[in-house]
C-alpha cells in the first residue's frame, strides 16, 4: 500500500511539472493578444461608422459635421408638431374605417396611381411629381388609401342628385361659358359637388374620432 501512495505522488509531481504542449501554444500566434483583438475591433468599428456615416452625420461644412441629432432636433422643433399630427390623424382615420370594415385593396391603390399617372402624362412624371412634394412612394400609397377608405365611407350619404348639379352650373354660367361639352362639364360639377359632400361628412365624423381618441404627445417644440 505505502508503494502505491508513493508512486501516485510521484505521478501527480510529474504530471503538474509537464510543460504544455509546445506546438499547440505555437499556433497562436502573439497577434492574438487582447490589445490586438481591441485596435482589430475599433479598426472594423470605424470602418462601419464610414460606411454608414449617414445614419450619423447628415452634412459637413468645411469639414465640420453636422449631426442627424443636430438635424432632427431643429426639423422637431420647427415642424414636429404638425408632422406629428398628420402621423396621429392618418393612424386615427385608417384605425376607424378599418373598424367599419373597410378596407382598401394593392389592386385599387394601384388602379388610382394609375389614374393619376395618366392625368400627369405630358406634364411631369410622377416620380418628379412626388419629388417636388416631398413625398415617398409609401406616403404617397398611404395618402390614397386613406382618400379611397374616406370616399368609400361616405359613398352612400355622398350622392349628387342630377339637379343639384344642374343647379350649379345655373348659378355659375360665368365661369363655364366656355364650356363645350355639356355632358363632360356635368359629370366633372358632380364629381365636384359629391367631394364638396365627402369634405363635410368627413369634418363632421373626424372631429368626433378625434375628441375621443386617447393622445399622448411626447415630444416638445421647445
Amino acid at each position: 500500500m505505502a508503494k502505491k501512495s508513493t508512486w501516485s505522488k510521484k505521478s501527480e509531481v510529474e504530471l503538474n511539472n509537464f510543460p504544455a504542449d509546445k506546438s499547440l501554444a505555437e499556433s497562436h500566434p502573439k497577434w492574438f493578444s487582447w490589445k490586438n483583438i481591441i485596435i482589430v475591433s475599433l479598426l472594423i468599428l470605424f470602418v462601419l461608422i464610414w460606411k454608414f456615416r449617414g445614419n450619423f452625420i447628415a452634412a459637413t461644412v468645411n469639414g465640420q459635421p453636422i449631426s442627424r441629432f443636430e438635424l432632427n432636433k431643429q426639423l422637431v422643433r420647427r415642424f414636429g408638431d404638425q408632422t406629428l399630427d398628420n402621423m396621429i390623424n392618418e393612424r386615427l382615420i385608417l384605425a376607424a374605417v378599418r373598424q367599419k370594415g373597410i378596407f382598401i385593396g394593392k389592386e385599387e391603390i394601384d388602379a388610382k396611381v394609375a389614374e393619376i399617372e395618366e392625368k400627369l402624362k405630358g406634364s411631369i412624371s410622377l416620380p418628379d411629381a412626388l419629388k417636388a412634394q416631398g413625398l415617398s412612394q409609401d406616403e404617397f400609397r398611404r395618402q390614397i388609401e386613406i382618400q379611397l377608405s374616406i370616399a368609400k365611407l361616405f359613398e352612400k350619404e355622398a350622392t349628387v342628385v342630377a339637379s343639384e348639379a344642374e343647379e350649379y352650373i345655373g348659378k355659375n354660367k360665368e365661369a363655364y361659358k366656355t364650356a363645350t361639352n355639356p355632358v363632360a362639364l356635368r359629370e366633372d360639377v358632380t364629381g365636384m359637388l359629391k367631394q364638396q359632400k365627402i369634405g363635410d361628412l368627413f369634418n363632421t365624423w373626424f372631429t368626433d374620432v378625434r375628441n375621443k381618441a386617447n393622445i399622448k404627445k411626447f415630444i416638445s417644440a421647445n
